[in-house]
């Protein structure tokens, strides 16, 4: 069996020079030291390999794509996450429902699946477990908001059904026996 990679060349990298790549290949950043006058557009993998390469670091522009995807996937994530809790920080009957619950569950299944895979330092990690805890978070509202409303619901249908058995004449003992017994509501 063979024996998986824990750290890529580009994680052993001198951190000033592992930002500069990372903005590269993130935020499509031309560093001011390098020549891109003959490159038009965003930095290609080849790009940052030729930029490692004048530092004196020999990495490969496939292990650029592997670390530029990996870091593509985190923005995402973290973008997902802010828009998951912008969405769900004034929490509206439209906004509660069971889809954005799903969502926040797919994102937290996604973000766990790919710090399973490894190779995330400790600031990346700390960024994973940052999108989890909003997606728990989404989760969590959502829950508490459904609940209240079927609370909410029940009690109402509570009221109108004691209303409507007290104006036909029905016991106060019956009428609490039904309600429990139909509604599920306790006694108020």
């Amino acid at each position: 069996m063979s024996k998986r990679r824990t750290h890529s060349t580009i994680d052993r990298l001198p951190p000033g020079l592992h930002q500069t790549i990372t903005e590269m290949l993130v935020d499509n950043f031309w560093p001011s030291d390098f020549d891109h006058s003959k490159n038009k557009g965003n930095p290609r993998y080849e790009d940052v390999a030729a930029y490692c390469e004048a530092r004196g670091f020999v990495i490969s522009a496939s292990a650029v794509g592997r670390f530029g995807m990996r870091m593509r996937n985190l923005a995402t994530l973290k973008q997902a996450g802010i828009i998951v809790k912008d969405v769900m920080s004034d929490m509206t009957a439209e906004k509660a429902t069971e889809l954005q619950k799903a969502t926040s569950q797919i994102i937290t299944a996604k973000v766990i699946e790919f710090a399973v895979e490894g190779k995330l330092k400790a600031k990346e990690l700390a960024n994973i477990a940052q999108a989890v805890k909003n997606c728990t978070k989404v989760s969590i509202d959502a829950d508490r908001y459904i609940a209240a409303q079927l609370e909410e619901k029940a009690a109402r249908s509570a009221k109108s059904t004691r209303k409507k058995l007290t104006k036909a004449g029905v016991n106060k003992k019956l009428i609490q026996e039904i309600i429990d017994e139909h509604l599920g509501v306790t006694k108020s």
